[in-house]
């Protein structure tokens, strides 16, 4: 198939295995490269196709979409001679869908407009259920010509796109959604911690906030887990800690303090360094438990 009709991704953990397998069952030709191939073996029998690094797949397919860990790992595939920048042909489409930073998300595109390869950031939220359903939210920084040429390849994945302003404006927007999260979060736990110290079933509790003002998909999602101590994971805190350092980091220089942010961190980072990195979200329960 023409490199102009096939589809490069990189990124098959377990949000972007669930987006790659929807662009692969909507019928696209999707390439894929992995650090470890043993990662890649299950879309390979599945009908994707292997490409050796992140210049092979630049050089096969004139889409590439990534989401990664984190804006190191970002850096290292679009930037340098064998980055997906370099490799990419005028015209082509870079989409990043990594939670980054917004002054990388900003460099990535100026390189590439340089080379007359359009570049977006395109950050999601959802989560892992999210990406299964293809219910995800698309929020996207960088130029509209570039959207949609790709806009269809996202539906395919996600239910809402939204173009947010200029590259880097998808990462604001992203970071924006994770202060918000993080106020959530913290809300979540101590309202059940409160309940529980009191006498009250967390369990119970949970289950009124969530058809009152308190409620939402958040809360419908994981109060349940944090609740009862359900250890299963769709986000670890590890993957949260990174992304509120984004946020907290990218916030403009003399604006007030993201306070929220910055507690809700410290509080994960405690878990974190008595080795729960790779729980989920809902153990932020356990500070005040323990």
């Amino acid at each position: 198939m023409a490199r102009e009709q096939s589809v490069g991704f990189i990124g098959l953990g377990i949000m972007g295995g669930a987006m790659a397998r929807r662009l692969m069952a909507a019928g696209h030709a999707v390439h894929v490269h992995a650090r470890n191939r043993d990662r890649a073996a299950p879309f390979l029998r599945e009908g994707a196709l292997w490409a050796d690094g992140a210049a092979a797949l630049a050089r096969s397919c004139a889409t590439v979409l990534t989401i990664v860990g984190g804006p190191k790992d970002v850096a290292e595939l679009y930037l340098g001679e064998d980055g997906l920048v370099a490799n990419a042909a005028p015209g082509d489409c870079l989409v990043d869908m990594t939670t980054s930073a917004p002054d990388l998300a900003r460099r990535i595109a100026a390189e590439a407009a340089g080379r007359g390869v359009m570049a977006l950031d395109a950050p999601v939220t959802g989560g892992a259920p999210g990406a299964e359903a293809g219910t995800l939210t698309f929020m996207v920084g960088g130029e509209a010509t570039a959207l949609a040429a790709v806009q269809p390849l996202l539906e395919v994945m996600g239910s809402r796109v939204f173009a947010m302003g200029a590259a880097g404006a998808g990462q604001i927007a992203k970071a924006s959604n994770q202060i918000a999260v993080a106020g959530i979060l913290l809300g979540l736990a101590e309202a059940l911690a409160f309940a529980e110290a009191s006498g009250l079933a967390p369990g119970k509790v949970q289950e009124v906030l969530a058809t009152g003002t308190a409620g939402g998909p958040l809360m419908q999602r994981l109060g349940p887990k944090m609740a009862a101590g359900n250890p299963e994971v769709s986000f670890t805190i590890e993957h949260f800690i990174k992304d509120l350092g984004i946020a907290i980091a990218a916030m403009p220089e003399g604006a007030t303090r993201l306070a929220a942010a910055a507690l809700c961190r410290d509080l994960y980072a405690g878990l974190a360094d008595a080795g729960g990195g790779r729980k989920g979200l809902q153990a932020l329960i356990e500070y005040y438990r323990d």
